[in-house]
């Protein structure tokens, strides 16, 4: 159930940067970036990622705020041989079809690469 979720790109037209500060919008793009990352680690592709299919939740504020990261339609979701190979295409997608500026891709990328363990080449 997505009981207090609502789609990312909802969050961020509601304000919810703005309201809850630049802190508590890094740990959102940190736990995103570590949940792909999680995914692709065990080597499984969402294969159709679309900002719209990320959701957030954030509880309490400043320090003590809690954020967490859902993703939707996972029904096409497939294991690839290497966790490179389905890192690499969902994240390229996520690129195309999201709206982050340039300076959060890189927060984002740089949250991912560090989760993941390496460099994905092209992000």
């Amino acid at each position: 159930s997505l009981d207090g979720f609502e789609e990312i790109e909802h969050w961020y037209a509601g304000g919810g940067r703005e309201r809850l500060g630049e802190a508590v919008h890094e740990r959102v793009l940190k736990d995103l970036a570590e949940n792909l990352a999680r995914m692709h680690k065990g080597r499984w592709q969402h294969s159709c990622i679309y900002i719209k299919h990320v959701f957030v939740r954030v509880t309490g504020e400043g320090e003590a705020a809690k954020v967490e990261i859902a993703l939707i339609d996972l029904e096409k979701c497939r294991q690839r041989l290497t966790a490179y190979r389905a890192a690499a295409h969902d994240m390229k997608q996520l690129r195309r079809h999201s709206s982050f500026s340039t300076a959060d891709w890189r927060k984002l990328v740089y949250f991912y690469e560090t989760a993941f363990g390496s460099a994905i080449k092209g992000l």
